[in-house]
Parts: structure tokens; sequence; C-alpha cells
């Protein structure tokens, strides 16, 4: 008996770490949420799906807001790996805010290039998409703060998602910065089905 018992010891060894949820129960907590149904039903399509879970580590939008008002450093507030063993900042899918980037393409850009496509969104605000992401610059005025803040949110990926998708993630995550960053300008961000990106350049 004893040694049936040790045999069941050792095979459960590491049992706990299989009790973290996976999958559509993962992405549907992840992120503080921000990920919604349609988001889910598309990264179905991705192998990793399955194996998709909370990489350990603290991150959340609040955390991140100290980091950047605070320290002046980037900071993810999620990130999601399909890699139990992975120790980096990358997994397979992850949004990171960043304080006084600068803008995302000059003023006067007129063209989107292949698959980088440039958004102008109106009130200073701008987006662009790319292969696995999406990026959105947004300034906030806070009566906290004597200047105000430029912020850049990025949307990395290495599922399958379209980039209304990347942008209605994204989009969702910038919100709660924005609420918890005190913003007191108008920041609206639109719907990723009606936005329009520059003309392709011509070849």
């Amino acid at each position: 008996m004893a040694g049936m018992a040790l045999v069941t010891t050792l095979a459960c060894t590491g049992c706990a770490g299989d009790t973290k949820p996976h999958g559509e129960a993962a992405l549907k907590g992840a992120c503080e949420g921000v990920l919604d149904s349609e988001t889910i039903n598309e990264a179905r399509k991705s192998e990793e799906f399955d194996s998709l879970h909370v990489a350990s580590g603290p991150r959340s939008h609040a955390a991140a807001v100290k980091s950047m008002t605070e320290k002046r450093h980037a900071a993810y507030v999620c990130l999601l790996d399909d890699n139990d063993s992975s120790k980096d900042e990358s997994g397979a899918l992850s949004i990171k805010f960043s304080p006084g980037q600068g803008r995302l393409f000059s003023e006067d850009e007129t063209r989107s290039y292949s698959t980088y496509k440039v958004y102008k969104l109106g009130n200073d605000m701008q987006a662009i998409s790319e292969s696995g992401g999406a990026d959105v610059y947004f300034q906030c005025d806070s009566s906290d703060r004597f200047r105000p803040l430029f912020v850049t949110g990025g949307f990395q990926s290495d599922l399958d998602l379209s980039n209304q998708a990347k942008f209605r993630t994204l989009f969702q995550s910038s919100r709660k910065m924005v609420k918890l960053l005190k913003c007191e300008n108008e920041i609206k961000f639109p719907d990723p089905a009606t936005m329009k990106y520059l003309p392709l350049k011509k070849n």
C-alpha cells in the first residue's frame, strides 16, 4: 500500500499546476475581461488555443498605471502564454502600455503600406495594425498631473485574429486605462468595424 501511495504521489507531482484554467476558460477571465466572445471564437482557429493560460506574475491595469505615472515605465497589463515553462515577457498574447513614446506616425502621413495599416482616429489619436499586432496612441489630460501623458497601447498575439478583434481588445483595455488615469479630455475609441485605414501606397 505504501508503494502504491508513493507511485500515486510521484504521478501527481505538478498536478496542482494542471488546475490552471486553459483555453476558453482562461481567455474569458484574462486581462480583466477585455476579450469578448467574438475574439475568443476567432482564437479557436489557433493551434495554441487549448493550451493558452494566464502567465504567472502580478499584472493589471491598475499596476500598469502606477508604473507609468510614478516610474514612467512601460508595463504589461496582461500576458497569456501557451508554454508553462516560459519565463520571458512575450507570450502568445499580451497588452502593454507605455508613456511618452511619441506618435505612431508623422502628422502628414497619407498612406498605408502592405500589411502595415495606418489609421487617423480624430482628436489627435492614431492607430496602426500589422501582422500579429495593433497599437493605439492617445493623449491623457488630468488635473492630477502638470503635463499631459502621451500613452501608447500595444496588442501583440500569435493567435489567428482579425484586425477588428485586435482593436476591440486593445480599445477595451485602453478604456480601463483612461478611467484609471483619470483622463479629463474627451477620448472616444471608435468601433473597429467602422475604422478606415489610409489608402495603400501603390507600387
